[in-house]
């Protein structure tokens, strides 16, 4: 197997998934999506990306696929090691998460918008501490 074939892989398996649900979910899919809904996406992908590749309370995420106190150094080979630059990435690990709710607003949509909105409103809320801290 070549060194690029688990990145394949997982590549194949995230747009077989999204490739899927949209197959499954077209009649919905022919519903105007808001430029809010967009925006919420976008912030709730983000910060479980975040949460996923550097939050200490996902550790338990991270340590089968990397190692290091807090897991966040990809570990192994192939798959493996696929896997833990993926759940190590912040930015990758949002395209996961945005993904994962885009398919879940087509089946579920009024819950996902919830969890959506959740998360949306936490990023929202960390920014403003951050911004808040530099202005003190």
């Amino acid at each position: 197997m070549s060194s690029e074939a688990p990145y394949a892989a997982l590549s194949a398996v995230f747009w077989a998934g999204v490739l899927t649900a949209a197959h499954a979910g077209r009649e919905r899919l022919a519903e105007p999506t808001s430029a809010t809904d967009v925006l919420a996406l976008g912030l709730a992908g983000a910060k479980i990306g975040a949460i996923v590749a550097e939050a200490r309370v996902a550790v338990f995420l991270r340590r089968p696929f990397a190692d290091g106190p807090a897991a966040v150094q990809p570990a192994g080979d192939g798959l493996r090691r696929a896997v833990g630059e993926l759940v190590t990435c912040s930015h990758c690990a949002a395209l996961w998460a945005a993904g994962a709710l885009a398919v879940a607003q087509l089946a579920r949509p009024r819950e996902t918008r919830l969890v959506t909105r959740v998360f949306a409103a936490y990023a929202v809320a960390d920014a403003a501490r951050s911004l808040l801290a530099r202005a003190r």
